[in-house]
């Protein structure tokens, strides 16, 4: 078997990406094992699929016979909702699609589209089932995969980027599904003697309080039971192609989501104890720029860690790829430039930008254009009010006085006990009061507010003709972030905390609406920062390598001149 691999990776060379395609595929994590005859054999077996812009891979309705990888470019799938196109996802290099057909799996009712120009690389069903016998674990990757898929498609996950794909999905290890059902078990059980003892000796007063307790006993160990078996449940570590996922959640009593993007990983580790390794548990520990996230009691931590190393490495080495593109691109036109006899410096880096700060307005035009708003926008800069709840908390007391008042009013008016101008005086004056009331709590409301620039974080709190207290810390010091809804209340009305762990100190966002939302904005800036600063560095690393060529390719035409202009032989002889 091998002595034929060999020949027939030696004897199909027509491509001249082979090696490439090798290599690219050596760093796939579905591939990661094979060794270099297998790995040979497959990619003389694949097809190269060079694909326009809106060209259709498959259509809707058509089942997917072969597994396609992205090697270049992006693909999009999509489907119609009545007539509306829906966007269920993008797949960029190293990304694939197709593994539902080779286990006989439902395919999605959607069609795959070349959202640009792509090659896709594809293998046939016969090639992958013989790649699967001799190496049963990329089967498992595979169906992993999938049913990743289909669980996060079910659940909805409405905080998925378009482009984002998810690759593997796992929760707690079901031996602490099976902890959480002892305890409701065991009330289970009394209650259920209980209610057999109470209803074989009935007639008597303790008969009775027995026969209640198995009731009431027996309702609250399948409640408990059930309660537990969906907390178990909605806890998910989630891998995707961007970024790695802690999703909590209580019902009705607390959500949270912590999250590293791929980019930022330091570090995975893995640690379990010894009945752990026994049963296929651990805490899976990424550690990232901003902190660290502590996946507790996972089911197969090295799988999942292994699956995150493997996407780590792809998006450093995308990132390197893109870095790699603009430094080429780069250099081609200065040398253009200098063929040209234009300026030398065509790539100039930025001037370090002063630190946003919101447009200036006048103060009743900001009232009014933000008036009972949480969350705007002006210019780069985010800023975010508590939720309205916390404004009502402020201002029922008010509002309960004036309809109070207003119902007395209106008694007082038709009654004819007290009336005419010395009730439309007095009125007057108790709304005027409420008003003010009204108004003062909710400018205090309104100004205490949580911004977010392109280069640091504020909490404002601001009271109406008092004193102005303003805290402040920079992004580059956030260590980490998360989000709490905690209470009934919270969840239901999407308001909450976020947490920002800054040095020592935590930097708390308190009330706010959709904190999961909160918590994405500070991210994303985060990132972008952090993006930011690095193509500075590259540019000015760009830059230095671009004087060094630049005058090198001086030198050379000046010493060509010389040499030209000159009689003298520089080398004698």
């Amino acid at each position: 078997m091998h002595e034929e691999i060999r020949s027939c990776y030696n004897h199909n060379m027509a491509d001249p990406e082979i090696p490439r395609y090798a290599v690219f595929l050596k760093q796939l994590y579905l591939f990661r094992s094979l060794d270099e005859a297998h790995l040979a054999h497959l990619v003389n077996r694949l097809q190269r699929l060079e694909l326009p812009k809106d060209a259709i891979v498959v259509t809707e309705g058509e089942a997917e016979s072969d597994f396609y990888i992205v090697y270049q470019g992006k693909v999009m799938r999509s489907r119609l909702e009545g007539e509306v196109e829906a966007r269920l996802g993008y797949f960029g290099p190293g990304e694939y699609f197709g593994e539902e057909s080779l286990f006989d799996l439902p395919s999605p009712a959607s069609v795959t589209v070349a959202s640009d120009a792509a090659v896709l690389l594809r293998i046939g069903r016969e090639t992958m089932f013989e790649l699967i016998a001799d190496y049963p674990q990329v089967g498992v990757d595979l169906k992993t995969t999938w049913d990743s898929r289909h669980l996060a498609q079910a659940k909805g996950f409405d905080w998925l980027d378009q482009d984002e794909v998810v690759y593997l999905i796992t929760r707690k290890h079901r031996f602490f599904l099976l902890l959480s059902l002892i305890f409701p078990a065991l009330i289970g059980v009394l209650a259920l003697f209980a209610l057999v003892f109470g209803l074989a000796n009935t007639g008597n007063a303790f008969s009775d309080l027995t026969l209640i307790f198995g009731v009431v006993g027996l309702a609250f160990s399948v409640f408990l039971a059930v309660w537990n078996a969906v907390d178990w449940g909605n806890d998910y570590y989630i891998l995707t192609n961007q970024r790695v996922v802690w999703l909590e959640r209580v019902i009705l009593l607390y959500y949270s989501r912590r999250e590293a993007p791929l980019t930022q990983i330091l570090a995975v580790n893995v640690t379990s104890s010894w009945l752990g390794r026994v049963l296929g548990y651990g805490t899976v520990e990424v550690r990232t720029f901003t902190g660290s996230i502590r996946m507790r009691n996972a089911d197969q931590p090295y799988r999942f860690a292994t699956f995150v190393d493997s996407f780590h490495v792809r998006a450093k080495e995308l990132l390197r790829r893109y870095e790699a593109e603009d430094s080429e691109k780069a250099l081609r036109q200065r040398l253009q430039a200098l063929a040209r006899g234009e300026a030398e410096r065509v790539l100039e880096i930025p001037a370090k930008a002063e630190p946003a700060k919101p447009p200036r307005t006048s103060t009743l035009r900001a009232i009014l254009d933000t008036f009972l708003q949480v969350r705007f926008i002006e210019g780069p800069v985010i800023t975010y009010r508590k939720h309205w709840l916390v404004l009502l908390k402020k201002t029922w007391l008010p509002l309960i006085l004036a309809i109070f008042f207003t119902v007395l009013v209106v008694y007082l008016a038709r009654s004819g006990v007290f009336g005419g101008v010395i009730l439309a005086l007095l009125s007057g004056l108790v709304y005027l009061s409420l008003f003010i009331w009204l108004l003062y709590n909710y400018l205090d409301w309104s100004n205490d507010i949580y911004q977010l620039t392109p280069d640091q974080i504020l909490d404002i709190s601001r009271k109406p003709l008092g004193e102005e207290i303003k805290k402040s810390a920079p992004l580059d010091s956030i260590l980490s972030l998360e989000h709490t809804r905690e209470g009934i209340i919270q969840l239901l009305f999407n308001y909450g905390n976020v947490i920002i762990s800054v040095g020592t100190t935590p930097f708390i966002f308190y009330g706010v609406k959709n904190p999961d939302q909160v918590q994405q904005d500070i991210i994303s800036y985060i990132e972008k920062r952090r993006r930011r600063k690095q193509e500075d560095e590259a540019a000015r690393e760009r830059e230095r390598l671009l004087d060094w060529f630049s005058a090198y390719h001086r030198q050379a035409e000046t010493l060509e001149d010389f040499e030209k202009d000159s009689d003298f032989d520089i080398f004698p002889g």
